[in-house]
């Protein structure tokens, strides 16, 4: 074999291998993008439920300013009051949201391994017809 032709097939081995790690790169690049969206989805789902249970607790200790004596009585009452439905409204948006960041990063994980197969299966292929 003529050195030429071991110099150039060299050169196209650390040229594919550069772009396996480019584009390897880029995948884990936009995966890791994801990660302060979903730790701000996460954190405003906290916020949204701890707000539903002090709106709660306010609504009673009303309720109860109100002569309502029962504690069926006081809930019934904060139940029916439109913050706490607001409030409840509020984390259905974040858990959404949430949702809809955890997807996202699950269509980035099975995009990267599809991808990550075509390029095994094509190194396979290459060894197997020498090119």
């Amino acid at each position: 074999m003529d050195i030429r032709v071991k110099n150039v097939n060299g050169f196209l081995m650390n040229w594919r291998q550069n772009m396996d790690e480019q584009q390897k790169e880029s995948w884990m690049e936009r995966i890791r993008n994801l990660a302060p969206v979903i730790e701000k989805a996460e954190i405003e789902v906290f916020k949204a439920e701890a707000d539903v249970k002090k709106i709660l607790a306010m609504l009673k200790t009303k309720a109860m300013g109100l002569g309502h004596k029962t504690t069926s009585a006081q809930e019934t009452y904060a139940e029916n009051q439109d913050e706490i439905y607001q409030a409840r409204l509020s984390v259905g948006v974040a858990k959404g949201f949430l949702s809809s960041a955890k997807i996202q990063l699950k269509a980035l994980e099975v995009g990267f391994e599809e991808w990550r197969t075509k390029m095994v299966n094509a190194r396979e292929e290459r060894k197997r017809y020498g090119a």
